[in-house]
């Protein structure tokens, strides 16, 4: 069943409302503020998806809205996940009607998502098999005879290359891997630039790639590429057009309408590799992923490639109840194309990325001079025009201050005919060049081995060469998590990721005209290798487990990484459970229940005495918690959580004994000592200090209640309460989340004397939680108010005059998510008079901490609305006003109005207000939100 997380207080898809419903003037992207597609919605009916009134409800809305004379155009119906309809509305004003018909739930945007790749790196030799070794695959694949058969696979992407012969050189036909799937929008579609889909006649990927991949890593079986399971059959549903057509995204109808044909076709097991939405488990596609998991399918999900932007940057539709959202691990060897570098003092072959855009290839046979300019602006960057002309040269370029499309666009426009950009670490990336405009290959390759080039070029000319020929490697970084790999957790606390698998620098199988095979990094590589991985499961199992069963597998026989930035084990806000490892989870014979604990939050001198509740003697305390508890005063008790978990022993013939064992892992926090925020969370234990950790900085956890081992029967439970130790050494004010990993030991008293051992993770924040600021602190320099193009705050009692050339602009930073935030213009009194444009907003990721910038904006240009749906505009008359921000702190009700942070703005003057036309059509401008892409 699906949990009751979706359920508090509300019914599930109610708490859908997850953007503004007039933000439709302009497309918006990011994590404040997701990309939505203007003019179109979602209109949700009050009866359940499948139900008896569905038939009903959409007979009424057709006719009701025909008679009140409302245009629209209808793009999709859903009754199965969901009982509602999609439309375009030509005139938006009317959407207040329509969600005050009798039949009408809810309506909110669409929102539009993109593919979570995040990084290639090139060509052929069948590098997954070394990721099999590590995860258990080859030895499942060996000794088990286990390859998938019999379980069917959904792939919701950019569809597949059917014809590529790893992947079986057909489509429907009897005796193919490929029996089910549809194209739902054709080549040229695009959410943003080509709204409306024109379905062509099957699923082919030709042109872009990333379903193609992907498939391959689930269900490969060629001499090149092997597959986690490569018996299964298949299901391909295709949401993406081919790239270049505009913003590359898909619009949440039609990926709903794609869950809801898998869900048909009876898939037991269905891939998501793309990520965007709110970020919450409310967003829609994770509402309708939790309602896949409970009708019995295993949902697996990328956890996204944000990782660089710090905590909270997990995405829907991998944060539904139930759905396996995956982080990335390090494969341990990297498999590219190589070039060779020929200087005056060495020569050498190194490995590049593939291409920043596939339709151009990075390939020279002959010769190819290889220069290091600075641009116009004297960087190495490549950020700004050259001075000088490099015709027919390759220009080597530092990664950083702008975008790889950027590099490419002023080299090419220098003459260049190839770009090579070196990263600032010893790994690859996937670069994205993809422009109308541009027509030179861009590749990353590493800092080393751009160093190196540099090096050869203070001695004289260097030349490169580049073929197809490809080369493996070992990765220094193998076996460690991605550095791109998105962090937990979600907005109310749910831990996230749930686990990890091989997504860095893995070669799988591409479309034939593009080359047939390729390296790619991304969350979108770990989510197929974990969708296989449970349809070995099913298939060990004989499909007699449920859906719970196989994520509970999965989890707990993962195994948690070290952190390379500390002394502890990498935080689960990071890893999940670990590193998945498929031969422990099929060789399981016990489970854990939950296979994961997220403690909330807890404050020092919130509680009495450890042991008032529990009956417990202060000397068992105190030896224990394995601290003085005794010493301190009772605001100084050590806080101690204390939660129960169910151990099943799944052996129907041998007796379990089990004991535990506490593994502190990383503190993380996203604020500095100074309490300014940082986008690279600091960690506690630091790898570089010296000093032994003190034993109170880290949590402890100890088996209560029966002497340890604890013995379970065959086929019994056992029900083992666990008490954690909050860390009381470390400073509330740090806003730390603490963690650690329960490893249970278990033993069989059969002949072997079988032994395995189950992680399960948890995790708290230190604090009350729902105190936590929203905004960033005014000594950070924002909130503030100043003339539209300028970042200078206007002054106390400023007279100012608004018309078709003066606006003013808000600006305004959110440092963690807020399930509400409203802007309003208040009169001196502090009494609203209405809302913003964009100025009632629900379900915000925070501001990502990109170069570019960092927070999101508002206008004050003369119109302010009545209502929060923002669909009744009047003029703002002149007179003395103030802005005034509210944003909803965590896990607090929009009713209680002491949930609310408020910023109140100086006070200004607006002399005269003259609304020009289409005024409220301003777009809203969000800082680093907007899709600056890679750097």
């Amino acid at each position: 069943m699906v949990s009751a997380r979706l359920l508090t207080g509300f019914t599930a898809l109610a708490l859908v409302q997850a953007l503004p419903l007039q933000s439709k003037s302009a497309v918006q992207s990011g994590p404040g503020f997701t990309a939505i597609q203007p003019g179109s919605y979602f209109v949700e009916f009050h009866s359940e998806p499948a139900g008896s009134d569905c038939d009903k409800e959409h007979a009424a809305f057709a006719e009701q809205t025909r008679m009140a004379g409302i245009t629209m155009n209808t793009r999709n119906t859903f009754k199965r996940l969901f009982n509602g309809v999609a439309i375009d509305l030509p005139n938006t004003g009317r959407l207040e009607q329509i969600a005050s018909l009798p039949m009408v739930k809810r309506t909110w945007p669409m929102q539009m998502r993109t593919r979570s790749v995040a990084i290639p790196s090139s060509n052929v030799a069948p590098n997954l098999l070394f990721a099999h070794q590590y995860t258990g695959v080859e030895k499942a694949h060996a000794e088990l005879g286990l390859d998938g058969s019999g379980v069917k696979v959904g792939v919701i992407d950019t569809g597949v290359d059917y014809m590529h012969p790893d992947l079986g050189g057909c489509w429907k036909t009897p005796g193919c891997p490929f029996q089910y799937g549809s194209d739902f929008v054709g080549n040229g579609y695009d959410s943003d630039s080509t709204p409306h889909p024109h379905p062509g006649p099957d699923p082919r990927d030709t042109c872009d790639g990333h379903g193609t991949h992907v498939t391959g890593i689930i269900a490969a079986h060629g001499s090149k590429v092997k597959g986690v399971a490569p018996g299964v059959t298949l299901g391909v549903y295709r949401i993406f057009g081919c790239p270049g057509n505009g913003t590359g995204q898909a619009a949440d109808d039609v990926i709903l309408k794609a869950m809801e044909a898998a869900h048909r076709d009876g898939m037991e097991v269905i891939n998501m590799s793309f990520g965007g939405g709110s970020g919450w488990s409310e967003d829609p596609l994770s509402v309708a992923a939790s309602r896949l998991v409970n009708d019995g399918i295993v949902m697996v999900a990328s956890t996204g490639n944000a990782g660089a932007n710090g905590l909270y940057t997990s995405g829907s539709p991998g944060l539904g109840v139930g759905v396996i959202n995956v982080a990335s691990f390090e494969n341990w060897m990297i498999t590219s194309l190589s070039i060779d570098v020929a200087g005056t003092k060495n020569n050498v072959s190194i490995v590049h990325s593939s291409s920043g855009n596939s339709k151009i290839r990075f390939v020279f046979r002959s010769p190819t001079q290889v220069v290091a300019p600075v641009d116009g602006l004297g960087s190495i960057e490549g950020c700004a025009s050259y001075t000088e002309r490099f015709a027919g040269q390759i220009l080597l370029i530092k990664r950083g201050g702008c975008t790889f499309v950027e590099k490419a666009a002023y080299a090419q426009s220098a003459g260049a005919v190839g770009v090579m950009v070196y990263n600032h670490e010893s790994e690859l990336m996937s670069p994205t060049s993809v422009s109308d405009n541009v027509t030179i290959p861009l590749v990353v390759i590493k800092s080393d081995d751009g160093q190196a080039i540099l090096s050869e070029l203070n001695f004289g000319r260097v030349t490169i060469t580049a073929t197809n020929r490809t080369v493996s490697a070992p990765n220094p970084a193998g076996g460690q998590i991605s550095h791109f790999s998105s962090w937990g957790p979600d907005p109310e606390l749910y831990l996230s990721p749930a686990v990890g698998a091989p997504g860095g620098n893995i070669f799988s199988t591409f479309p034939l005209a593009l080359g047939g095979y390729t390296s790619l990094s991304g969350t979108s590589m770990a989510s197929p290798y974990v969708a296989g991985m449970a349809a070995l499961i099913l298939q060990a199992k004989s499909k007699r487990i449920s859906v719970d069963e196989v994520r509970r597998l999965i989890l707990e026989s993962a195994r948690p990484a070290v952190d390379a930035n500390s002394t502890a084990l990498l935080s689960p806000l990071r890893q999940g459970s670990g590193l998945a490892n498929i031969w422990d989870a099929i060789a399981a014979l016990a489970t854990i229940d939950p296979p994961q604990l997220s403690l909330n939050y807890t404050e020092l001198g919130s509680q009495s005495s450890p042991d008032a509740a529990d009956g417990l003697d202060d000397v068992t305390i105190v030896k224990r918690a394995g601290s003085s508890v005794l010493a301190r005063p009772v605001s100084q008790w050590p806080i101690q959580v204390v939660r129960t978990l169910t151990l099943r022993n799944t052996s129907p013939t041998n007796f379990l004994t089990c004991t535990m064992t506490n593994l502190p892992a990383s503190a993380v926090s996203s604020f500095m000592a100074n309490g300014s925020f940082t986008a690279t969370p600091r960690t506690w234990p630091e790898s570089n200090s010296t000093a032994a950790v003190p034993r109170d900085t880290l949590p402890q956890a100890f088996v209560e209640g029966p002497v340890l081992p604890i013995r379970v029967a065959p086929g019994d439970t056992q029900r083992i309460s666990v008490r954690i130790i909050v860390p009381s050494g470390l400073s509330q004010r740090d806003r730390w989340f603490y963690s650690g990993y329960l490893r249970f030991n278990l033993l069989w008293d059969d002949q072997v004397g079988t032994a395995q051992s189950l992680h399960v993770p948890y995790m708290g924040f230190l604090g009350d939680y729902t105190k936590l600021d929203i905004l960033s602190s005014p000594d950070q320099g924002l909130p503030f108010v100043s003339l539209r193009g300028s970042t200078d705050a206007i002054a106390d009692d400023e007279h100012l005059l608004i018309d078709a050339a003066h606006r003013l602009s808000v600006h305004y930073r959110l440092e963690h998510p807020t399930r509400l935030l409203k802007m309003q213009l208040v009169d001196e009194a502090n009494v609203p008079q209405g809302y913003l444009p964009y100025g009632y907003l629900e379900y915000l990721g925070r501001n990502y901490q990109g170069s570019s910038s960092h927070y999101s904006n508002s206008t004050i240009n003369g119109t302010l609305y009545h209502d929060t749906d923002l669909t009744k505009p009047f003029a703002t008359a002149p007179g003395t006003y103030r802005v005034r921000i509210d944003a909803l702190r965590p896990l607090r009700s929009p009713s209680d109005p002491e949930g609310f942070q408020t910023w109140i703005s100086p006070k200004f003057i607006l002399d005269s207000v003259s609304l020009a036309k289409n005024a409220t059509a301003d777009k809203l401008e969000v800082g680093d939100s907007v899709n600056y892409g890679e750097y």
